[in-house]
């Protein structure tokens, strides 16, 4: 679907000699371009004359049709050739309208039906009618399931029962089973053979690529959900499934919480560099692991609940074009708190309000600190960020000689290659009570090993939960103790107290008799309160 008097690209190819594209007419096929450069010259058909161009970009071959309009609906085929030999080919159906609504987020509900609306103004008009196709993984092929100018019941039997179709097609009530592998809606109202609109509507996007910058000897958990079967992950060194978790360089988790399908790295390595993908019906999240060397070992910070603590990224005279502050999650994942050159970063809501950070990054305070923010912190500090790029549109008024089809890049096509200088570690710590020194401070407890498993040994003896080791002592015994200890109390507070008394008596007739006068020495005040201190 493409609206008015915009592009579309006739697929694409790739790695091949050439493309050929052909449009469907009541005659046959139409030839409207070949890219090979030995054929002859190709006359478009009439109305398409000026509007088709070739696009190449390195290894990639496409063809364009520019300027749409209603007449340009239809039914489209692609071929690639290479050597002479056709490699691969598509058909779609293309449909132009009039207008296109701005795309809508499904919202799916925790119980009940997900409501699907086509917000067309057309709709209701005299004459039209909506076209509900869906889009199911893994072809992605786009389905039609509704067509109310013929029922209001589902064309694909599957769907029956499944889905409730309202207001004469305008609104469809989806059950939660539906949007499970179908991640794209898309509605179209019709008024004859002429798409009046089309809308877009999709579910939250669940794939996600994070990129991770870690140093030699780092333990890392890419954090992925469980979806049930059919999942895997991709990673450099193979695949890694349910049948097979584990190698002696990374391996499934398997926790207490089944929705869990995290893939750890016990220690990171040059070879472990690469992308990592957790795959399955429902989500791709992708992460890129790039080799980021570490600086000095995780510096200690101390603090102290509702105090503040400053962490810095020792920059120095290297080049920085960008720092990043991370620090390690629950999960054990890598979460982004800020990017000095992306304001956008929301940062984590448990600290906002409570970070800030100078102009170039390089310092991040926090403050009203809680115990929760006893945390590994880094920062990665990045050089120059290199672009590179293909050519961009070859002008029909250029100098060479014009021909009827045009070779141009639409878009200029760039990529980033990003360059980690160093990534330095801080480990916050927290003091339970102010300027107290006697206090011991709580360090966050990281276990060194796992736990013996005691399933299944005889030699383990098993301990009866509420069953005394050793007989209690005797309760008389204990009463005399108590009252002998609270006899020899009583005794030491009397005497002291006669002490105390004589001690005043001769201190009053000292004053009595001698008229000396006493002046406080503010350096010896000093001097022993900082002994008591």
């Amino acid at each position: 679907m493409r609206a008015e008097g915009n592009v579309i690209e006739m697929g694409y190819c790739f790695g091949v000699d050439y493309i050929v594209v052909y449009r469907h007419s009541p005659e046959g096929y139409q030839l409207l371009g070949n890219s090979s450069a030995n054929s002859t010259a190709i006359i478009p058909p009439a109305d398409l004359q000026g509007r088709i161009h070739t696009n190449r970009q390195q290894d990639l071959l496409g063809l364009q049709i520019s300027n749409l309009t209603h007449m340009d609906s239809g039914i489209y085929r692609r071929e690639c050739w290479q050597n002479q030999t056709l490699v691969s080919h598509h058909t779609q159906q293309l449909s132009v309208c009039g207008e296109e609504i701005e795309s809508q987020e499904i919202v799916k509900p925790e119980v009940g039906a997900a409501e699907l609306r086509c917000n067309s103004t057309s709709i209701g008009l005299e004459g039209t009618f909506v076209h509900w196709y869906y889009e199911m993984y893994p072809t992605y092929k786009l389905t039609l399931f509704l067509d109310s100018n013929v029922s209001l019941d589902p064309l694909v039997k599957e769907l029956d029962g499944v889905v409730e179709v309202r207001e004469s097609g305008a609104l469809l009530l989806l059950n939660n089973n539906m949007l499970k592998n179908n991640q794209h809606f898309y509605c179209l109202v019709l008024k004859d053979k002429n798409c009046l609109s089309y809308q877009d509507m999709f579910l939250p996007d669940q794939s996600e690529s994070r990129d991770i910058f870690a140093s030699h000897g780092d333990r890392l958990s890419l954090y992925c959900s469980s979806d049930g079967d059919f999942q895997e992950w991709d990673t450099p060194l193979g695949k890694i499934n349910g049948t097979n978790p584990r190698n002696n360089q990374m391996y499934i988790s398997f926790s207490d919480t089944p929705e869990d399908y995290t893939l750890v790295i016990p220690a990171f390595s040059d070879e472990l560099i690469g992308k990592y993908s957790c795959i399955s019906p429902s989500i791709e999240l992708e992460y890129s692991l790039f080799l980021c060397p570490g600086k000095d070992i995780p510096q200690k910070r101390w603090g102290f609940e509702g105090g503040n603590v400053s962490l810095e990224c020792d920059v120095g005279h290297v080049n920085a074009e960008k720092v990043q502050w991370y620090r390690k999650d629950t999960s054990g994942g890598h979460e982004l708190i800020h990017d000095s050159n992306d304001e956008t970063t929301p940062g984590p809501e448990d600290l906002r309000g409570r970070m800030t950070l100078s102009k170039n990054g390089s310092c991040l305070t926090l403050s009203d600190l809680k115990m929760e923010d006893r945390k590994m912190y880094w920062c990665v500090v990045f050089g120059p960020e290199f672009l590179e790029g293909y050519d961009g549109y070859q002008d029909e008024n250029d100098d060479e000689e014009d021909t009827e089809e045009d070779e141009y890049n639409d878009v200029p096509y760039f990529y980033d290659t990003h360059t980690c200088i160093f990534k330095q570690e801080h480990l916050v710590l927290m003091k339970t009570t102010v300027g107290r020194s006697d206090v011991e401070p709580v360090t966050p407890v990281t276990p060194t090993a796992d736990p013996p498993d005691t399933a299944g040994r005889s030699d383990v003896e098993p301990v009866t939960p509420g069953t005394p080791t050793a007989d209690p002592p005797d309760t008389k015994v204990t009463v005399y103790a108590l009252v002998g200890g609270l006899a020899v109390i009583l005794l030491a507070a009397v005497i002291a107290a006669v002490i105390v008394i004589k001690k005043r008596s001769k201190a009053s007739g000292l004053n009595t008799n001698k008229d000396i006068k006493m002046t406080e020495d503010p350096g010896c005040t000093e001097r022993l309160t900082s002994n008591v201190e």
